[in-house]
């Protein structure tokens, strides 16, 4: 992250310090968190393999690698110009489950391991605890205002705006895999125009039994803020949507597969001090898809270039005549659990910050 040059030396060190001790946190709890979904994960293909015998189990294996490459062959040039993509499709799948079939396998209780494996990683997995983010033109909440020019200008519960250009910015990421996923991200941050979002992809092109992938991006601006009371720290943003973009592929393998796939961005903010243990959210768009079929899938719910706002508060207090650091702008996290199925997720979030308002809370 990135300070204000005129950052004073010691409330720079405390905004660090307090950076630094959330990043601690979330790891450990990453960490632990890692452990035990490998373990479940681990458990689901245990069963599998045990349902299905080790040496079938890896015949399987086998012979679905060997039809997708074949399927992947006949798309190919020249015949592939006049190929059935459907039909294809098709075939390769019919090959696979009567393969499946023919080691007497038993769909029901394939099924039957898997949603429970799915269940059981779904409770592990992080949740971010969010309020409602707003469309400005649908809900009437009382916008912030500058303080007067008069008496105004001494009541310690005043709004304070920051513009572009901010002083400060902050990247974060944080990835992981159980599996086969290749995760990766781009980031659209510009400090001197309020331009904060995140490119989020997560692929899997060759997916086991129980693959899963997940992560989370930020991307905010910062800015240093005087507290004139001491009290929890208040912040109103106010953002531009330049682009809410789900986007999916599923590939569906043979008929015992499933996936579950999510998508969500928010728009946040952190205060840096030693009592305001975590960033605050407002969740902005939410996807999620659960299908053992093929498809694409395309969903874009906010309006682009509709005015969004956002009222968050700081879960901890700061001290009168404190200075903090304080970033505001956009966390994308998705997620995907997937059994034998093609995965490739996207989600892209552009957000444009152009007023982001902060006060102590009355």
């Amino acid at each position: 992250m990135s300070f204000d040059l005129d950052t004073p030396e010691a409330d720079r060190r405390a905004a660090e310090e307090a950076a630094e001790d959330y990043d601690r946190r979330r790891r450990s709890a990453a960490e632990v968190r890692d452990v035990r979904l490998a373990d479940v994960v681990e458990r689901g293909n245990h069963r599998i393999r045990e349902l299905l015998g080790a040496e079938n189990w890896l015949s399987l294996r086998k012979r679905m690698h060997g039809e997708r490459t074949r399927f992947r062959d006949l798309l190919q040039p020249p015949a592939g110009l006049e190929a059935d993509y459907d039909s294809l499709d098709a075939q390769r799948r019919a090959n696979v489950q009567a393969y499946f079939d023919s080691l007497g396998g038993d769909r029901a209780q394939v099924r039957r391991i898997v949603e429970e494996t799915r269940s059981a990683t779904q409770e592990l997995l992080p949740r971010t605890e969010a309020t409602a983010g707003y469309a400005s033109w649908l809900h009437d909440d009382e916008r912030p205002a500058p303080p007067d020019q008069g008496a105004g200008r001494d009541d310690p519960h005043a709004w304070t705006p920051f513009r572009p250009p901010f002083p400060g910015t902050q990247r974060g990421f944080d990835p992981h895999n159980l599996g086969g996923f290749r995760i990766s991200r781009t980031r659209f941050l510009d400090q001197f125009t309020g331009l904060t979002g995140n490119e989020l992809r997560l692929d899997n092109n060759d997916a086991d039994d129980f693959d899963n992938g997940w992560a989370v991006v930020d991307t905010q601006i910062g800015f240093n803020f005087r507290a004139p009371a001491t009290g929890a720290v208040e912040i109103f943003i106010e953002a531009r949507c330049g682009s809410a973009l789900h986007e999916l592929r599923v590939v569906d393998e043979f008929g015992v597969s499933d996936s579950s796939t999510s998508q969500e961005n928010f728009l946040m903010m952190h205060v840096l001090h030693n009592n305001v243990t975590a960033p605050s959210f407002a969740s902005m768009s939410r996807f999620k898809w659960v299908t053992d079929r093929t498809g694409v899938i395309v969903r874009e719910f906010l309006t682009p270039g509709g005015l969004f706002t956002a009222r968050l508060f700081s879960n901890g207090p700061i001290q009168r005549g404190q200075t903090v650091h304080i970033r505001a702008g956009t966390r994308t996290s998705d997620g995907s659990i997937t059994n034998d199925m093609e995965i490739n997720s996207k989600s892209t979030m552009r957000w444009s910050l152009g007023t982001v308002w902060a006060r102590i809370a009355p």
